[in-house]
């Protein structure tokens, strides 16, 4: 592993606490300004919030980069919790040298999938969401990632 490899991973691990709080706090406060309510449940019920968001989002426009990027963290938020709730599975930074995903924040260490070693970067999931054309829908994707766990 380079230094500079190193360096990313152990600032990504030292700044893991903070995303994390971040996420939450966000992640309810996005289902309430999508006019979701109660939004809190959220940290709880993911899963059950996939048909809202998807229907609050479907012709969401995304007008500029700050607004793609504003929507690429929600929707990132949202669907690593969607995993990790449904799979029992944990947000982390991954370690593994080589990985593709290496230093990236990933859901993964799944307990309740069949595939418990793979590990998803929700970003990747987000931006290929919110690049898709209106209307946009989450189920289909989150559906091809469920096919990978299960199977």
């Amino acid at each position: 592993m380079t230094n500079d490899k190193a360096a990313q991973l152990a600032a990504r691990q030292a700044n893991f606490p903070l995303f994390y709080h971040e996420l939450t706090d966000v992640l309810v406060d996005f289902i309430g300004c999508i006019g979701i309510q109660p939004a809190a449940p959220v940290l709880q019920q993911a899963v059950q919030y996939v048909p809202l968001v998807e229907q609050a989002l479907r012709e969401m426009a995304v007008a500029d980069e700050a607004d793609r990027s504003w929507l690429t963290a929600r929707i990132a938020y949202f669907v690593g919790e969607v995993l990790a709730q449904q799979y029992d599975g944990n947000w982390y930074v991954n370690d593994v040298p080589g990985s593709r995903l290496f230093a990236r924040y990933v859901v993964g260490r799944f307990t309740k999938a069949d595939n418990a070693a793979m590990m998803v970067d929700p970003f990747e999931l987000a931006q290929a969401y919110v690049a898709a054309p209106v209307p946009r829908a989450l189920a289909p994707l989150l559906a091809e990632v469920r096919a990978s766990l299960e199977g």
